[in-house]
């Protein structure tokens, strides 16, 4: 974790020493091996440590020597120099800690290959941030008239510079499409910092550098080969890179093609002593309950210490407000409450570093949604289906909801003449990947792990990119070359159908819970009125829950999941803004 506000001057009553002890206090749970504080009044950087390579003995926020830099480093860098993003073998490894933190500060991020945001303060006062490419490791920013200040977790910002108000056209987005699309958060002041960005904070300013770049980057370094061999050898590489840890690894398991691939390049290695973890949803068929499911040649994997836990309704939504808590800000993701159970699980286990399979829906076009690509003429169809829109119905202002259409429009890639495919693909990298991410590192930093996703890694995301949509989805399936690279080795998954990772939310609303869960929407109403909201909408989609209307239990988590945020939020009325006249 970094924090590092940037106070506006000499003369200004906040101390930046103290609101970086006061927000690296908030995040304590990210780092239980050390923390601490470096700099002055007018600008300081906090670090709260999770050891996993460095030395033991290094303290933080960690010093370049006699130089007066300080920086605080959150994440890994498994690969420094020109080869680093398309595996080409002259490439050094940084020992972890003060090393990799100096690797990302000097080099580009095409010489990088790993996951990183970095906080470097200078003598003269300047703090510099940088961001990973595919936005790995989180960071966030809010400006204040005071200064300026970042954290890799939205609670740390939320008192830094006063209370942090509630942003209704956020919220709109978050409504309409189950995310925030324009760049921005649910907050008015608070937004993540770019994936790929080199920002300047300096006497309460922000400025964007030079060279700054988001994962296009990574197109550059695609490889010419794309036989399957190839791409076997490229997850082969990405698996090797991310397995360097002084800490106990394990690898989350959910039956699905990616973590089936991932626990074979592991086996393949001989590697005996290894915890493994699944969370079992009730009633979708995903999880795992045993390794031997798996089909995994040889017998490497028999010593492995797998542990699961089932998951039902009762455990989805009595974890949405712990979830949010974590998260700050609400969250469409069903399968959020399910990562908090796996990261309990995880922890229970003895495992400090968990490999996961996130990034390989995105970087080999995994989602069964995909299949329907090729019948649209763009890509706003793929967020905005005429059933979509319907359901949203009353729930927003017209203004309001024609603001969030217009948001996504600004958002979506220029289509220059390509599919609604590939313009939709881009969009992912950016708006899907990104909050998948985020669930998995704060998730699993809450309960002190760092979680590792090899499919971002060792060229993979260069290679996948070098496939036109039109090669990964076809034949009525997904993933197609990830699947024909391994069909000898896992030869069921030449044809089996992805199971997704989230909440079976229909069934689970077809009993009597159903009614608990009504109520609460219904409870809510005034706090959903005075985000934006219209209570007559929120009115109408309990009765259209009741009558069975198709679909419309797909909007209940994400409200469940607002009105557990909003009471958070809005815990000082003047967070919230006034309510609409005719809500």
């Amino acid at each position: 974790m970094s924090l590092a506000p940037a106070a506006s001057g000499p003369g200004s009553v906040l101390d930046a020493r103290d609101l970086a002890r006061h927000g690296i206090g908030r995040l304590a749970h990210r780092g239980p091996d050390g923390h601490g504080v470096a700099g002055d009044a007018t600008s300081a950087v906090a670090m709260c440590r999770l050891r996993v390579r460095s030395r033991p003995a290094d303290g933080v926020p960690f010093t370049t020597g006699h130089d007066g830099v300080h920086l605080a480093y959150n994440g890994e860098v498994y690969a420094v120099g020109s080869g680093a993003r398309e595996g080409a073998p002259r490439v050094t490894v940084p020992r972890g800690g003060l090393d990799e933190a100096q690797a990302v500060a000097e080099h580009d991020t095409a010489a990088l290959d790993g996951m990183y945001a970095l906080v470097r303060r200078a003598p003269d006062g300047s703090v510099e941030i940088s961001r990973d490419p595919l936005g790995i490791k989180p960071l966030y920013l809010r400006r204040g008239p005071q200064g300026v200040a970042v954290a890799s977790e939205i609670p740390a910002l939320l008192d830094v510079f006063g209370p942090a108000r509630v942003r209704p056209a956020a919220v709109a987005q978050f409504v309409l499409l189950g995310r925030v699309v324009d760049g921005g958060t649910c907050y008015e002041d608070i937004e993540p910092v770019p994936p790929g960005a080199r920002l300047l904070l300096k006497e309460g300013r922000c400025e964007r550098l030079p060279g700054s770049g988001p994962w296009q980057a990574d197109v550059a370094a695609a490889p010419g080969d794309t036989a399957p061999q190839a791409v076997r050898d490229a997850v082969a590489r990405a698996v090797d890179r991310v397995l360097v840890s002084d800490r106990p690894l394990g690898l989350a398991l959910s039956g699905g093609l990616d973590s089936t691939v991932l626990a074979l390049e592991l086996a393949g290695r001989g590697i005996e002593d290894l915890a493994t973890v699944s969370v079992v949803p009730r009633g979708n068929g995903d999880g795992v309950r045993d390794v031997a499911e798996l089909g995994l040649p040889g017998g490497a994997w028999r010593g492995w210490r797998h542990t699961w836990t089932e998951f039902g309704p009762a455990d989805l939504f009595a974890g949405i407000s712990d979830a949010v808590a974590v998260l700050g800000e609400p969250t469409a993701l069903t399968s959020v409450p399910m990562y908090a159970a796996l990261a309990r699980l995880a922890r229970e286990s003895g495992i400090v570093v968990l490999l996961l399979g996130e990034g390989a829906d995105e970087v080999f076009g995994g989602y069964r949604s995909y299949l329907g690509l090729d019948g649209l003429a763009s890509a706003e169809q793929f967020y905005l289906a005429p059933d979509r829109l319907a359901l949203v119905g009353d729930l927003l202002e017209p203004q309001a909801r024609e603001a969030a259409r217009e948001a996504l429009r600004a958002a979506l890639p220029a289509s220059d003449g390509r599919s609604a495919a590939e313009t939709t693909r881009d969009f992912e990298y950016e708006h899907s990947l990104e909050p998948l991410l985020r669930r998995a590192d704060h998730l699993l930093m809450a309960r002190g792990i760092e979680g590792r996703t090899p499919f971002l890694h060792g060229g993979l995301p260069a290679l996948g990119r070098s496939f036109p949509m039109s090669e990964l989805v076809r034949g009525g399936q997904t993933k197609v070359p990830l699947r024909q690279a391994y069909a000898s080795r896992l030869p069921r998954w030449i044809d089996e159908v992805k199971k997704p990772f989230r909440a079976p939310v229909d069934e689970w609303l077809a009993g009597p819970r159903r009614e608990d869960v009504l109520r609460e929407l219904e409870e809510r109403r005034d706090l959903f009125a005075a985000a934006g909201l219209r209570a007559a909408g929120v009115d109408r989609l309990v009765g259209d829950v009741r009558a069975g209307r198709p679909g419309a239990t797909g909007l209940v988590f994400p409200l469940l999941s607002l009105g557990s945020w909003l009471e958070r939020a809005g815990s000082a009325a003047a967070n919230l803004p006034t309510p609409p006249r005719g809500a």
